[in-house]
């Protein structure tokens, strides 16, 4: 048997122990992140550079029941991981069989589920104008459109559009109407607590050398270390690059979910959706079979291979294992929302999680982003259960950003309209009763409410 050929052998797959390790280490982080509807793909590629690597697509043996292919709800974020562009075999034919079973749901498409959340805003011209909007965007959810001739086709002056454009981006999923792939990137990683210190600066000022792998020009310039920049460049490979990825116009977008939740005695119980998964594992037969040609160098490739092989069956098992233990603490700590049938979300950071599972912030981030739950009144993304806006009140309780939000909306709705109260006289009021809130944080609640500021308010 010629192996040459079915091996694609060649002397670079050599390297020193060190790089190895890196190499192994950057795929085990990839394969913890990668979302459900991707991890395939990401296999199918792996194995297409190691032939000692089985990958078998199950998704086609498995019977559908009621528990799987679970729509979505109003609650779908878009943070997945554009690793790689997959094929319309993977994503139409190899689905169609379960998608058809499931045509009788419905869900949202990008749209409509950000008209939901506008909707929540009061009746303002802002929000007349973000309902406008989405029909600007592309079909990526890009909003590609110049400036001017939005406001031309909108009747609106510049500042009512960025005003609207600024609402529009801070919705789920966050970066919706982006200008280009530059933008959406920022808003991703300037609302990420996980990103590197230096991504967002890079992407501010030196996309350009970013583009053309100008790595060393960028750390000279930026005064850091080579390896600094590569970190934020790994970073940049496990950001969504569009939009509209968990979402298709017209068609429904079905969700499976990554973990159910069930609910027992002892109480809010994680298992692991193993259905419709590939499964990876080691040609030994193979393997045996090219032990026997004596060839140094093969020798040396195929043990290679072989422990990539190994490395990435290892990889898949962390990735189940890390879920559950993530989603058993989160469970446990959120089990209001399962008992409010999602309606109530106590006050939980990724911090407090990290240290509950013994993870750093960064993994529980990679852990949960993209991922989803489902339960018995919806499908949800596991950021759902983050709550990071959270305060310490003066008596040490925790308040949630919803709490916080309707002690403004009430202070507001019982202010003098001649005389109305301004941002910081709000965060005066607040700190008296308790809530100890900064200006410029309060100021940030109140655009989210889509308040005017007091000079706007004021009636005379």
């Amino acid at each position: 048997m010629s192996y040459d050929n079915r091996m694609g052998f060649n002397q670079e797959q050599s390297q020193k122990q060190t790089q190895q390790l890196s190499f192994e280490q950057q795929q085990s982080l990839q394969i913890l992140q990668v979302v459900r509807e991707d991890l395939g793909q990401m296999l199918l590629d792996m194995a297409l550079e190691n032939p000692l690597m089985k990958v078998e697509d199950t998704r086609h043996m498995l019977t559908i029941d009621p528990m799987d292919g679970v729509l979505a709800t109003d609650s779908v974020t878009q943070n997945s991981l554009d690793y790689i562009n997959p094929t319309p075999y993977d994503r139409e034919d190899s689905h169609q069989a379960m998608i058809s079973q499931l045509r009788d749901e419905s869900r949202d498409s990008l749209q409509t589920f950000l008209l939901d959340q506008i909707m929540c805003y009061r009746q303002t011209r802002l929000r007349d104008l973000m309902v406008a909007l989405l029909d600007e965007l592309d079909e990526q959810g890009f909003l590609t459109q110049s400036h001017e001739l939005l406001q031309e086709k909108l009747a609106c002056t510049a500042i009512e559009l960025v005003d609207a454009i600024t609402l529009l981006q801070q919705l789920d999923p966050v970066g919706v109407a982006s200008a280009d792939l530059r933008e959406y990137w920022m808003l991703q990683t300037e609302n990420d607590d996980a990103a590197p210190n230096i991504a967002y600066i890079i992407l501010e000022s030196y996309f350009s050398e970013l583009v053309h792998r100008e790595f060393q020009l960028i750390a000279d310039a930026l005064e850091m270390s080579l390896a600094e920049v590569q970190e934020a460049v790994a970073y940049y490979q496990v950001l969504s690059r569009a939009p509209m990825a968990l979402f298709s116009q017209g068609d429904a977008q079905f969700i499976e979910p990554d973990v159910y939740v069930r609910r027992t005695q002892a109480g809010f119980e994680a298992s692991y959706n193993l259905k419709n998964l590939p499964e990876v594992t080691f040609d030994s037969a193979y393997f045996q079979e090219l032990s026997e040609v004596e060839n140094h160098e093969l020798q040396e490739y195929i043990e290679a291979k072989k422990q990539e092989a190994l490395a990435v069956m290892n990889s898949l098992k962390r990735r189940e294992q890390t879920l559950l233990q993530v989603s058993q603490v989160m469970f446990n700590a959120q089990s209001g929302f399962f008992q409010s049938k999602g309606h109530q979300v106590e006050p939980l950071t990724m911090s407090q999680v990290a240290q509950a599972c013994g993870f750093s912030p960064s993994t529980i981030s990679r852990t949960i982003q993209g991922k989803y739950f489902y339960t018995d009144f919806g499908t949800f993304p596991f950021s759902q259960l983050i709550n990071t806006a959270a305060i310490q009140t003066s008596d040490g309780a925790s308040v949630s950003q919803h709490d916080i939000q309707q002690k403004i909306r009430d202070l507001i709705d019982q202010e003098d309209k001649r005389q109305p109260l301004s941002d910081q006289q709000l965060a005066d009021l607040l700190k008296e009763s308790g809530l100890p809130l900064a200006r410029r944080t309060l100021s940030k609640y109140r655009q989210q409410l889509d308040i005017m500021p007091a000079r706007q308010r004021k009636i005379k």
